[in-house]
């Protein structure tokens, strides 16, 4: 694979002196049904990687050739590539196909009637088709065939002075041609269709422009529109057609940008209004035989309901995207995405409104490629078969106000009117990427690719309720703090606390915050602490909300008991530990394998869940040294899951059944932040003692691990396994690490014999 990346760059490199007999395309061929081929002057650099096309492993050798353009960067597995060429190859027509610009077969055309060409009578017996011919015209200049012609001749007959064929479109581009291997720049210049092909093209960018004028009145209201959308394509094929494989990739890079004013008055819904559907001329290709259609198409549209008064004006600044749909033996797929940030001057926009309901206004832009098949004796339109790309271009205004207290029990307000809002995008672009299909005019339902919506940050919404994210319960003796952060800015400052319920239900207390809350990001939170509680009884706590002189219980809510131990309390091994840690989680007083929390217990390679004598990569379940290098690839490993708590490979719940487990990494750094811990001996054995906030404290005995037959670092540091994969090198797992220094997390090799101390929350 080097020789062959090496003899890429000399060869490009030697391109500038021979790009005149050589061309101006490179072209990569693939075993993967992948096809890439690029112009020159686009490719800045080509290089090589030794990490996967992911970028996420190493390999020891080069396995990625890299083509960097100068927008993107084109990874191709080196294993991938079967050769390269620097010389189009040539493009080979079926035997039967007769191109009717050449030869004078057009000097006797008269007219054209869908698919059907009607011919002069005086047209020589030479020059008549036959039945079975395919015939061809790429003369984008006559004006009885301006997009161009392939269809495959059914009947020939003479009517009078006139000689009629009738044709069938053609739907199988094999039929066309033996060979087609090319790169071809689309362009439209002064209105007229202009098709470059094989590196002779114009790299500048196409303007496209449509106009926004619009009007209308409604029943109790009057509706405008103006402005303009404005933008810029180019559009790149490459074919690879060939006995073996018919593909076809079509890129469009394209960039807007938007422009409008909106005056608006209504007090009734009106659904949807479009004004007149502008489109540009139709891009037909291959330029050698123009099968397929690719056509750029706009309507202005405004939506709205409910009562509102709006006057808005706006300009966006550049938005580019880059879309590419993708043909290969009979089936459709493709994607779009946005290229880069906004450039230029950020949006501006000017408004005035008041709003109970929904308005969007704008500009849908369609994008479609597909192709058309026609059949004798049939509507014109037998077969419609491509891809469509809609972007849905303007600002739009949602809103609900609706508020009725007294009306319903004050528990359900929350629930009914906490969403509640008014929003503003003053830019949303929705698309959708489908797939569609008619046949003999009957239009079979829309197969969607993909669809959503480009966010800009130019989007902001208000609500009248806060949203509250999970309650956070720390106990002590008698007493719980509970703790929660209100989120979402709201359109006028509310009082917010907390309220705490038995277990009948009753509520006991309410406690609000000294301030006021109104916006997301103050830092606000809200930490009430509630006295005078009950072991083994169990609470039920929840956010409250002051609105116009009354209080609304919120979501989410928390329950819980003070019950917790937080000591050992006999010597009947194990028991769950409370650390008073903010998930409620408990930790075991002493290792797997151990009867005692100074007992070592049994060491265990990550995931499995057996102690063993020897420990290396070679006695450990989950490798298999396939290649023989002794070595573990990543694609030697048994992918066992990136968490293994409470599965089979869990060696607490392998040991202790459920619900034991292996702490996750989380658990373990969750313990690091809330618990003080301190070097120690208990019963002449080193270890570590965790302190939890609510006093109660685990001993984890410094175990040393097992390497090989040896068992290292007894009485001098302690390693512990999570449940947690280090998903970017899934060599390795993390582990809580510690010794007389400190305590932390870090990550090693998972063969290595690592004791365990479980976990669980109940």
């Amino acid at each position: 694979m080097k020789k062959l990346h090496l003899f890429i760059l000399s060869a490009l490199f030697s391109l500038t002196a021979t790009a005149q007999s050589i061309g101006d395309a490179f072209y990569i061929y693939r075993n993967d049904g992948q096809f890439n081929a690029f112009f020159r002057e686009e490719i800045d650099s080509i290089t090589y990687s030794c990490y996967d096309i992911d970028s996420t492993y190493c390999y020891d050798d080069y396995v990625t050739q890299l083509v960097y353009t100068e927008d993107s960067i084109y990874k191709i597995p080196l294993a991938a590539i079967d050769s390269v060429g620097f010389v189009q190859p040539e493009t080979i027509l079926q035997p039967n196909v007769k191109q009717m610009h050449q030869g004078g077969l057009m000097d006797y055309l008269q007219a054209v009637d869908g698919m059907s060409l009607l011919f002069t009578a005086t047209i020589p017996q030479m020059l008549q088709p036959k039945v079975g011919d395919v015939l061809l015209s790429t003369d984008f200049d006559n004006p009885l065939l301006s997009d161009g012609f392939v269809g495959k001749v059914q009947t020939v007959q003479m009517a009078g002075d006139v000689l009629r064929v009738d044709c069938d479109s053609i739907y199988d581009l094999f039929e066309i041609f033996e060979q087609l291997i090319s790169i071809e720049k689309i362009e439209e210049e002064n209105a007229a269709v202009k098709r470059r092909v094989g590196g002779e093209w114009i790299s500048s960018r196409n303007p496209l422009s449509f106009s926004l004028g619009y009007s209308h009145s409604i029943p109790k209201g009057e509706v405008s529109l103006s402005g303009s959308v404005d933008g810029t394509y180019i559009a790149t094929v490459t074919y690879n057609i060939t006995r073996k494989e018919q593909y076809i990739s079509l890129r469009v890079d394209h960039d807007w940008q938007y422009g409008a004013h909106l005056n608006f008055k209504s007090s009734s819904s009106f659904g949807t209004l479009k004004g007149p559907v502008a489109s540009l001329p139709a891009i037909r290709f291959p330029a050698v035989a123009p099968v397929f259609k690719f056509q750029i198409s706009g309507v202005p549209f405004v939506k709205g309901e409910g009562n509102m008064e709006l006057d808005f004006s706006m300009n966006s600044p550049v938005h580019s995207y880059r879309a590419q749909a993708v043909y290969r033996n009979g089936h459709f797929s493709g994607w779009n995405h946005s290229k880069n940030a906004p450039e230029g001057e950020p949006l501006s926009m000017d408004a005035m409104f008041s709003l109970n309901g929904s308005l969007q206004a704008g500009y849908m832009v369609d994008l479609w490629l597909g192709l058309d098949v026609s059949i004798k004796g049939f509507a014109k339109d037998f077969l419609k078969l491509g891809t469509g790309l809609d972007f849905y271009i303007g600002p739009k205004l949602t809103g609900d106000f609706s508020m009725k207290l007294g009306t319903e029990n004050p528990a359900n307000y929350y629930t009914i009117y906490k969403d509640s809002k008014l929003g503003l995008s003053l830019l949303t672009v929705d698309y959708e990427f489908f797939g569609e299909a008619s046949l003999v005019g009957h239009k079979f339902p829309k197969a969607m690719f993909c669809n959503g919506t480009i966010q800009t940050p130019l989007y902001h919404e208000w609500y009248i309720l806060p949203e509250f994210s999970d309650l956070s319960v720390t106990k002590g003796n008698g007493e719980a703090t509970v703790s929660t952060t209100p989120t979402r800015d709201i359109l006028f400052p509310l009082g917010v606390g907390m309220g705490l319920y038995d277990e009948e239900g009753s509520l006991l207390s309410t406690k609000y915050e000294t301030k006021d809350y109104k916006r997301e990001n103050e830092g606000f939170d809200i930490q009430q602490t509630f006295s005078s509680l009950e072991n083994g009884k169990e609470y039920t706590a929840r956010p409250f909300v002051k609105i116009l002189g009354g209080e609304i219980p919120a979501l989410p809510t928390e329950t819980f008991k003070l019950e917790g131990e937080t000591t050992c309390p006999d010597s009947n091994h194990p028991h769950m530990i409370d650390l008073g840690l903010p998930s409620g989680t408990k930790w075991a007083c002493c290792n797997v394998g151990a009867h005692t929390p100074e007992e070592y217990g049994g060491y265990y390679a990550w995931g499995e869940t057996q102690t063993k004598s020897y420990y290396d990569w070679n006695t450990y379940s989950y490798w298999h040294d396939s290649d023989g290098d002794n070595y573990p690839d990543r694609n030697e490993l048994t992918n066992i899951g990136s968490d293994i708590a409470g599965t089979s490979y869990d060696a607490a719940t392998a040991n202790w059944g459920a619900p034991w487990r292996m702490p996750s990494l989380a658990q373990v750094q969750e313990l690091l932040n809330n618990c003080s811990s301190r070097w120690t001996q208990q019963n002449g054995v080193n270890g570590r003692l965790f302190t939890g906030t609510n006093g109660g404290t685990i001993f984890l005995p410094a175990a040393g691990y097992r390497w090989y037959d040896e068992l290292d670092y007894e009485g001098s540091e302690g390693n512990y396994w999570s449940s947690s994969l280090y998903e970017s090198y899934p060599n390795l797992a993390y582990y809580l690490y510690f010794y007389s220094g400190g305590a932390s997390w870090i990550n090693y090799y998972r063969y290595y014999g690592f004791t365990v101390r479980p976990v669980r929350k109940n």
